[in-house]
């Protein structure tokens, strides 16, 4: 493994066929970057969620992580949960550095995607 890892962070959900679409984007993200270590994980509901996620790709090797949150906004998970996740990794693995990209949906590349979509 490198020692960096790109962690998709999906909220999570009990319904198997939710997942779908976040496999779909980790598989082809996975696809177009073949020499990055892409790790789709989730904050709740299902697995492997962040903090395991985080803890596996420390044990093969990783010490970079970036955390890019498939979220349309930041609500409370990500200005309350994640941060705290991340302060209490950060404690847990010392040497680690995590940085928590802005959700998707506030990129203009998304934005213009759906106002497409819709049109």
């Amino acid at each position: 493994m490198n020692d960096s890892a790109q962690l998709l962070l999906a909220h999570g959900s009990r319904d198997p066929d939710w997942r779908r679409p976040f496999e779909w984007i980790a598989a082809d993200l996975r696809a177009a970057h073949p020499e990055r270590s892409i790790v789709l994980c989730y904050l709740e509901m299902w697995h492997p969620r962040l903090p395991e996620a985080v803890r596996t790709a420390h044990a093969q090797g990783a010490r970079s992580f970036r955390i890019t949150p498939l979220f349309w906004s930041r609500g409370r998970h990500l200005r309350d949960d994640v941060p705290r996740i991340v302060q209490d990794l950060l404690c847990e693995l010392p040497g680690c550095a995590i940085v928590i990209d802005p959700p998707v949906g506030e990129s203009g590349i998304v934005r213009a995607a759906v106002l497409h979509l819709l049109a």
